[in-house]
């Protein structure tokens, strides 16, 4: 135990291994107010605000060139929380925190006292939680993601050791690697800027020079993020994928690797709105609710930072063989006919396809568990799907959260009857709107939800024998504001309220970039779910929990492994769903993004992800089509789909794409057995070489002593054998592909491209082909 009162170091217990690894001078706490250029900036004013107002406001001011603020608070702040005593637990330590100052912080009062809890839970998994020491906080339920237990005793060697403030001195904590002094975590000094308010919560950590972060997800940008003032914000949205901004699912866990060649994780387990900061020398947590609930993984490989994390939040599903196979899919198919001419003309082409899938265009006005009776008949859908059936090929379907609020719709009156529905406020079922119009949703905290939902299915599978459930729309998204007053989608006026405000918090997050209403198309947070949880805390989970219902229902129905496909995700819904990127455009720059997009969800435990091939808004051509072709029969979900307002986009309508198609599927299906057993090696945590947490995966994971890999998101690996080097710009006819160290032959041909690899070749790649590599072949 490190700073600790003498007394307490006398003992020690069960071999815990808490020591001072640090200089002493780095932990020491900064001493009065002041004005750090360097430290942690918290906005003290607004945009285009002088700096004479902002210094009479008590603030610092300092122009920067990046996106940090000009006008900021002192720091850190003259409030601290200061740890009144230190206790040794049988897995680690407990400190009990008092507040130095009780007045209003930035965005209210402070909740004091504060109780940390330093759990070392494996050799190479730490656990610290801040929490309210004397009343319950919203914490997320451990039956949607789990929280393990340290193991007892504590492990007598670790790849961490922990430091912390002595009693008397202001809080921090620190998180170091044993093998090599390198810091991992680090609130101290201008670091230090532990806030933790009802609806705020901001802790800091310092980053080292030669951090590159991955993660944060979900967002469209690069692999590796942005160090200069870039705010990652979390709280699922339905947009159709601009860059930066806050997406369909929310994941505040962080890759971090060094020069060292050395990696570790971070993640924080709470389920609240946030905005994660990153700065060239610091990363800070901006939350609106809930607890610190940390949990650091040592690796200290890329991928055992990834099997770690996965220890916790659960293993990847194992998907069905299947589902491995080629997808086509559209907003837009008009009937059963429609279906049946799309499927002829792929066989005509002589084009692989496993699964045909129909979105909303086959339920009856757009309710949920029905079929359009003009359109989609049952008899015809039925023999449709019977000689798919035949054919060796599947059906999945579309299902959307909102139940249309119709009395004689079976799936809305055995919602009422069963009491399953989210409330309002008033405790009344919240109606939104979506595709159906007016809409009530499941509330998958009800413990009778997961029954219900399963009924509901089983009601689909006599009407049409799906192989795979789809769903979508679950962020949740609404076509109001929240509560829709009307069918003419008037919306609910809220004013602001004294104390705890669900509604109007008083720190806003930055949602959507312009710190948009929390209650902007989705549902307002003043919602109810079973127990009296508020959706202000619970919004981030129910695509989590609605995944969960479908997994459950259908291994129930069926008996087999399900396949589902999920829009909005969150940590642990790797072990119920597929993802997909959601609604991206036709275009080489999202072509470009689904590469970073699917590395990020093999770090998120969602190895089972791909783009809309051929893009799903707007327009694709024969040249994009062709080299989307190309890249997505490489995605693990591999799936051609698009809108119902953007033109065909079938491989089989060029003569170039039908040819590029048929023979870069055939490659794809000649590697599903090796696809297929990186998914079981994911999902058993298979301990071989070549094995891992991962499918495809960034060439760091492989290559970590490599820094020329760290940026790389261009190109990518299959398991650790094959390194794919895609064409992502419109006209090109060539590609710079890297090659770290190695000798790596060329999968077609196997001809050498480079003896021993570290080396950049700029390689001929004209429309019909794609750069694929093996160092193990030859």
């Amino acid at each position: 135990i490190s700073r600790v009162d003498p007394k307490m170091t006398k003992a020690t217990h069960m071999g815990l291994y808490f020591c001072l690894l640090f200089a002493a001078a780095l932990f020491q706490p900064s001493v009065g107010i002041t004005c750090n250029e360097a430290g942690i900036r918290r906005d003290c004013g607004y945009v285009g605000i002088k700096e004479p107002e902002c210094e009479s406001k008590g603030c610092c001011w300092h122009p920067t060139q990046d996106h940090s603020p000009w006008c900021f608070f002192p720091n850190p702040s003259p409030m601290a929380y200061t740890v009144k005593n230190i206790l040794k637990t049988m897995t680690g330590l407990q400190l009990n925190l008092d507040m130095n100052d009780t007045n209003s912080g930035p965005f209210g009062p402070p909740i004091t006292p504060l109780t940390v809890i330093i759990d070392m839970e494996t050799s190479d998994r730490l656990h610290v939680k801040i929490f309210d020491a004397k009343n319950q906080r919203w914490e997320i339920p451990t039956q949607f993601v789990p929280s393990p237990k340290p193991s007892i005793p504590a492990p007598s060697v670790t790849q961490y050791a922990v430091s912390t403030a002595s009693v008397g001195e202001r809080f921090w904590f620190a998180v170091v690697r044993s093998s090599n002094k390198e810091t991992i975590f680090n609130t101290s000094g201008s670091f230090n800027s532990l806030i933790f308010e009802d609806q705020y919560l901001e802790i800091s950590t310092a980053l080292s020079d030669d951090a590159n972060i991955y993660g944060l997800g979900e967002h469209i940008c690069p692999l590796r993020l942005n160090k200069g003032g870039q705010t990652y914000t979390m709280w699922n949205y339905d947009t159709a994928t601009p860059e930066n901004l806050n997406l369909y699912g929310s994941h505040p866990f962080y890759l971090d690797l060094r020069s060292s060649a050395m990696a570790h994780g971070v993640f924080l387990r709470n389920s609240n709105g946030m905005d994660v900061t990153l700065n060239d020398n610091s990363l800070t947590y901006k939350v609106i609710g809930g607890v610190f609930d940390f949990y650091f993984f040592l690796g200290p490989q890329p991928e055992a930072v990834i099997q770690q994390y996965q220890e916790v939040i659960g293993r990847p599903h194992m998907p069905p063989y299947w589902a491995l196979g080629f997808h086509q899919s559209r907003y837009g198919f008009k009937n059963v006919a429609a279906l049946q001419d799309v499927v002829q003309k792929y066989a005509e082409n002589q084009i692989p396809l496993d699964t045909m899938w129909n979105d909303i265009d086959y339920m009856d006005q757009y309710k949920d568990f029905t079929l359009d009776p003009n359109n989609y008949p049952q008899t015809e859908l039925d023999q449709f799907v019977d000689q798919l059936h035949k054919n060796g090929q599947h059906y999945v379907v579309i299902v959307d959260p909102g139940i249309k609020n119709e009395n004689g719709y079976k799936a809305y009156d055995d919602g009422v009857q069963a009491g399953v529905f989210t409330k309002n406020k008033n405790g009344q079922i919240f109606i939104g709107k979506v595709w159906p119009g007016n809409t009530a949703f499941p509330d998958f905290f009800n413990p009778g939800s997961f029954q219900y939902w399963q009924n509901q299915i089983q009601s689909l599978l006599k009407l049409v024998s799906v192989d795979g459930i789809w769903i979508d729309m679950n962020e949740i998204s609404n076509f109001c504001n929240g509560q829709c007053t009307s069918a003419d989608n008037d919306y609910v006026t809220t004013v602001k309220r004294l104390g705890f405000d669900p509604v109007n918090p008083p720190y806003a997050i930055n949602n959507q970039g312009n710190h948009v209403a929390l209650n902007t198309k989705t549902l307002d947070p003043d919602a109810l779910h079973h127990g009296g949880v508020l959706e202000y805390n619970a919004h981030n989970l129910f695509g989590l929990t609605e995944a969960m219902a479908t997994d459950y229902a259908l291994r129930n129905l069926t008996g087999k492994r399900s396949f589902v496909l999920s829009r909005s995700t969150f940590p642990g819904s790797g072990r119920h769903t597929a993802h997909w990127s959601g609604d991206n455009h036709a275009s080489f720059q999202d072509l470009y993004y689904s590469i970073p997009g699917m590395l990020n969800f093999q770090m998120f435990g969602i190895p089972l992800v791909g783009s809309d091939i051929c893009g799903f808004i707007g327009a694709t051509n024969e040249e994009l089509c062709g080299r989307w072709m190309q890249l997505g029969a490489f995605y693990p979900f591999s799936r051609n789909h698009d809108d119902i307002h953007s033109p065909d986009q079938e491989p089989y309508l060029w003569p170039s794409v039908a040819a590029i198609s048929r023979n870069i599927l055939r490659v794809r299906y000649s590697l599903l057995p090796y696809y297929y057993t990186l998914f079981y090696y994911a999902h058993r945590a298979v301990v071989a070489t070549g094995a891992g947490a991962t499918v495809t995966r960034p060439l760091f994971f492989e290559f970590p002593a490599d820094s020329n890999t760290y940026g790389i998101d261009k190109q990518f690996l299959v398991g650790n054998g094959l390194l794919v080097s895609p064409i992502l710009e419109q006209g090109s006819t060539s590609v710079q592909a890297y090659f770290p160290q190695g000798k790596w032959y060329d999968f077609f041909t196997n001809a050498t491209v480079s003896e021993s690899g570290k080396e950049t070749k700029q390689l001929d790649t004209p429309m019909d082909h794609i750069q694929v590599q093996d160092r193990k072949s030859g």
